[in-house]
């Protein structure tokens, strides 16, 4: 039975290494996780029912985990080279869907062999004891937690995701025969020594064979820096940060911004996001009481660190934090705020542009302070797509500020103050008096981009009636994904709110055929049982991936944490039920009850939980006490199971394997469908209708 241990320790690490890496590469935003979580889940359960010819059951199971992590790992960061893609170019959905299955199956399919190979022979030894079947999900639990634990507070911040293919010598004990062990052993060291020197090539590879390449590694994904014909690029988490030749558009946006400020003051101004040299000389050019330089990656605020202008280091604070939880703690007021961060691609990013993140921008900004950023647009021609995108960002700036300033470009500067008068004369009189020294901007520049004319037409093409960027409707980032998925496919055309109807109709059809299938046959009744829990609880984590990373920002560096709660409640549940021994007819629609009352407690208190400093802990708790219901309900599954006249040596794998397919459905429908166009709201009012259905299902049965 402890063989299941480490099988659930490298189970864990490895999706944790092989989502996060297919996300920084390859995906780019949390919905795709989601998704590409699904697969590995549906991996692991067709891994868990798969016949193996006997001519493979011999095959060593830690050499072939091994060997295909490293070949997992190398396929994804060489997947968008091979087929003619830059590192930063977005991939069409169906491109992720399908590299999904290719690239994240493999593994997870061995994974789901081992638990089968390792089932099967406990079962054999020990059949029908003590409830078996819930207690290999158990130790499996115990390995999860152990293993996403360890990844955590130890390993996130690797810079060689390969280093990781050594882990499978723990299963080594498994092989009896000591010449084999010996064999297998120095076999996944050498695969992981090969892989791990020749990591930085396949990097190389993955951004077109740059002069010069830096990969560091960070709890919030990798740090690459690479330079090419004289440019020099740096990328974090998968996001284009800046380069050395964005000198133009540092003056832009530096010296437009500041010209709205009180030019007669020594100014106190906080800059949000990764600054580099050139930024931070631009801004000293104006009258400098102090700058805090605000950056949630201590990677990035260390380079910052090293390229600061000599001089002003009395001036210059460097603030390593969350800008959302600093700005809730600190009681500091500036006279202008500047922010500059990558497109809302993902929610780690869009959590920038909402609704709630200005109304913390605004009670940090003195009466007359002006707040400053940028988003990607279109200087002279916006398609629907495009206005939708603007739309949905410029909405949310106007229903915190009461005045704002629209300056289009290709990337549209926004600037917004509650007090201070923001029309042209006085941004060109305060730049032509404050006389910066610039290279490419000049007066002539800036009173182009102020052409009445020019700003007319991108203002009156904007429309009010888009829904507004917030943390739990995060429009702008839905339209910031269709506007990259035309790209791909340049008919598709999306109305939002018959996409709604259409869900939500077609959610109601699929609630009734499942109260009426479930009274046609009791076995399809019981799998449907399997399949409610598992999509019940990977549709729960799902949202709380999203309302975490809105929240706290930190989901790649804290998602083992998350994993390893959610697989201790799930083997504290499963040996709580286990010891109880009392499976009443109701024991399911009790259970049932309980999650649809657990969810509602989170639907009724969502905006609440947003403002407070431990939201975190909410969210730990949500995820052990998510794990708890999931493995409470697997011995009330496998008697339901038995009951129903089930195969007792399929038991166990007719509850993984259901409850993993519950589970991916869960993730396709909360990563395409519920949250990117219902909402973190309705996608829980939907969650706790399907848990009512099935308590009302399971009472009159």
């Amino acid at each position: 039975m402890v063989i299941f241990i480490p099988l659930g320790i490298i189970a864990s690490v490895f999706q944790l290494v092989i989502l996060r890496e297919f996300s920084f590469s390859i995906a780019k935003n949390e919905l795709a996780f989601v998704v590409s979580a699904g697969f590995w889940i549906v991996s692991c359960s067709l891994g868990s029912i798969a016949k193996i010819p006997k001519k493979f059951r011999g095959l060593p199971l830690p050499l072939s985990l091994s060997l295909i992590f490293s070949l997992s790992i190398y396929l994804i960061h060489l997947a968008k080279s091979l087929i003619g893609l830059k590192y930063y170019d977005t991939v069409s959905l169906g491109l992720v869907l399908l590299l999904s299955i290719i690239l994240i199956g493999p593994t997870a399919f061995i994974i789901g062999l081992a638990f089968k190979c390792f089932t099967q022979e406990q079962i054999k030894n020990n059949p029908r004891k003590n409830n078996i079947y819930a207690k290999f999900f158990a130790f499996e639990a115990i390995g999860f937690f152990l293993g996403g634990s360890a990844f955590t507070f130890y390993f996130s911040n690797y810079a060689n995701p390969v280093i990781f293919s050594l882990l499978p010598l723990i299963l080594l004990p498994i092989i009896k025969n000591i010449y084999k062990k010996a064999l297998f052993a120095a076999l996944i060291i050498i695969i992981t020594i090969i892989t791990t020197l020749s990591f930085n090539f396949t990097l190389k590879k993955e951004f077109n064979n740059p002069d010069a390449l830096l990969n560091l590694g960070s709890r919030y994904g990798p740090i690459i820096a690479v330079r090419k014909a004289g440019v020099t690029t740096l990328f974090s988490g998968g996001s284009l940060l800046a380069t050395s030749e964005d000198r133009s558009a540092n003056e832009e946006l530096i010296h437009i911004s500041l010209s709205a400020a009180d030019r007669l003051i020594e100014k106190n101004i906080l800059f949000i996001g990764a600054a580099i040299t050139g930024q931070i000389e631009e801004i000293a050019k104006y009258g400098l009481n102090s700058l805090d330089c605000l950056q949630i990656n201590p990677l990035i605020s260390k380079l910052t660190q090293k390229g600061l202008p000599p001089g002003l280091n009395n001036k210059i604070h460097l603030i390593t934090d969350d800008p959302r939880f600093y700005l809730r703690n600190t009681n500091k007021k500036y006279d202008a705020i500047l922010m500059n961060m990558p497109a809302p691609s993902n929610i780690a990013v869009n959590r920038y542009f909402t609704e709630d993140f200005f109304k913390l921008i605004a009670n940090h900004l003195n009466p007359k302070g002006v707040f400053s950023f940028t988003i990607p647009s279109k200087r002279e021609i916006l398609s629907p797509q495009f206005i939708r995108f603007n739309s949905s960002i410029t909405n949310a700036i106007e229903k915190v500020f009461a005045n704002s300033l629209i300056i289009p470009s290709d990337s549209m500067i926004i600037i917004a103050s509650a007090k201070q008068k923001l029309d042209d004369y006085y941004l060109l009189d305060n730049f032509t008096k404050a006389k910066p020294k610039t290279v490419f901007f000049t007066i002539y520049h800036f009173k182009d981009y102020l052409t009445p004319s020019m700003r007319n037409y991108t203002q009156n093409l904007l429309d009010r009636k888009i829904a507004v960027n917030t943390d739990l409707n995060p429009s702008g980032f839905l339209n910031y994904l269709i506007l990259e998925q035309i790209k791909s496919y340049p008919h598709l055309r999306i109305n939002l709110k018959k996409a709604q109807s259409f869900i939500k109709a077609s959610l109601f059809f699929l609630g009734i055929l499942i109260i009426v299938v479930s009274y046609l046959s009791k076995k399809t009744s019981s799998l449907l049982n399997i399949g409610a829990i598992g999509f019940t609880s990977i549709g729960l984590n799902s949202i709380i991936f999203v309302l975490f990373q809105s929240y706290c920002g930190a989901l790649f560096w804290k998602l083992g944490l998350l994993i390893a709660l959610f697989m201790a409640g799930l083997s504290i549940g499963t040996f709580f039920t286990n010891k109880i021994k009392a499976y009443s007819a109701n024991a399911l629609s009790g259970l049932y009850l309980f999650w649809a009352i657990l969810i509602f407690i989170l639907f009724s208190n969502l905006k609440t939980i947003g403002g407070l400093n431990y939201a975190e802990f909410i969210f730990y708790f949500y995820f052990l006490i998510c794990g708890f219901f999931t493995g409470s309900s697997y011995p009330l599954l496998a008697e339901n199971l038995l009951k129903n006249k089930f195969d007792d040596k399929n038991i166990a794998t007719t509850i993984y394997s259901a409850d993993l397919i519950g589970a991916f459905l869960g993730t396709l429908a909360c990563g395409i469908l519920l949250i990117p166009f219902l909402g973190i709201p309705q996608s829980l009012l939907t969650l706790i209708l399907l848990n009512v259905i099935f308590t009302l299902k399971n009472l009159h049965n």
